[in-house]
């Protein structure tokens, strides 16, 4: 069967992610805190958006070292926005969800493109839903759910 052009798109945006998490160095810089994994729509091949997200898989979280990731983030040339959520103990009010750190920045690619990036740093990667979905959904994707699902995002509109 033939791919659809949101097939096609989505392929080009995966491809993107990647170029991205190079010229960010984000395996290597998140890999001093734990073990980074790509998930969401760029993981599972649903991307309809520049957005990409990671999951630092970490055996205790470390503030001060999420702190200096995110000001080597900070000093790229290409970083607009940098946002940092502390979302452990207290702050953490969910108890399905492990406590975690979490890094958005807004970059501009050296395509000059917008993207999104959503990094979280948890120490309880079993709780983690977006960690258990980049194993269960796969499997399920069929090319003609991936192309509904990307049918409905598309529909829907980006995220603000």
């Amino acid at each position: 069967m033939a791919k659809s052009e949101l097939l096609l798109q989505q392929e080009a945006l995966q491809e993107e992610a990647s170029e991205v998490a190079d010229e960010l160095r984000l395996y290597e810089l998140l890999s001093q805190a734990g073990e980074p994994v790509r998930v969401g729509s760029s993981a599972l091949g649903l991307m309809v958006w520049r957005d990409l997200d990671m999951t630092v898989k970490c055996s205790r979280l470390n503030q001060p070292l999420t702190a200096q990731i995110a000001s080597e983030l900070m000093l790229h040339a290409g970083v607009r926005e940098l946002k940092f959520i502390n979302d452990t103990g207290v702050y953490n009010t969910d108890p399905l969800y492990p406590d975690g750190l979490y890094i958005g920045l807004k970059y501009i690619s050296e395509r000059g493109k917008e993207w999104a990036l959503d990094i979280w740093f948890v120490d309880e990667p079993e709780k983690q839903p977006d960690l258990k979905h980049i194993i269960t959904m796969p499997e399920r994707l069929t090319q003609e759910r991936r192309e509904a699902i990307l049918r409905i995002k598309k529909s829907l509109g980006k995220p603000s």
